[in-house]
């Protein structure tokens, strides 16, 4: 599967990236702002894309979710501290991943994410999502 992993704390990128490499992904990045990240999608439309909410300026991850989706039918994890924000935009998310978490639960939730269905853009933002805490429920 090609993953677009989108991650302005270098760290946190890096190390998602390479967890999600060793479970057999392809990954494109990790990209540190929207528009590294638009530039990787569009030479290699991923399936799946984790995006932190607040990139270069608070919010930029929410256009950049609507875009993916919109542009090659990208399903979107939102990797964030603010639920509140990604509450507000759950008809955008398969998933939100609450920071911090364990990058091992990664190929999991993206596998997951993968399988979601959505439902046309008209939805409603008061649909609701599973919140992934991998560091407290993994283990």
């Amino acid at each position: 599967m090609v993953v677009l992993v989108v991650e302005d704390e270098a760290i946190i990128g890096y190390c998602s990236a390479a967890t999600l490499e060793d479970a057999g992904h392809t990954v494109l990045g990790p990209a540190h702002t929207a528009s590294e990240a638009r530039e990787l999608a569009r030479k290699r439309r991923p399936e799946v894309a984790l995006v932190d909410i607040d990139l270069e300026i608070p919010g930029a991850g929410i256009g950049l979710a609507q875009q993916l989706q919109a542009h090659y039918g990208t399903k979107i994890v939102f990797t964030t501290g603010r639920l509140d924000v990604a509450r507000a935009h759950s008809d955008i998310a398969a998933d939100v991943i609450s920071k911090p978490y364990d990058p091992a639960a990664l190929p999991g939730i993206v596998s997951s994410a993968r399988r979601t269905r959505r439902e046309p853009p008209a939805r409603s933002r008061s649909a609701t999502f599973t919140v992934s805490s991998p560091l407290t429920s993994s283990r």
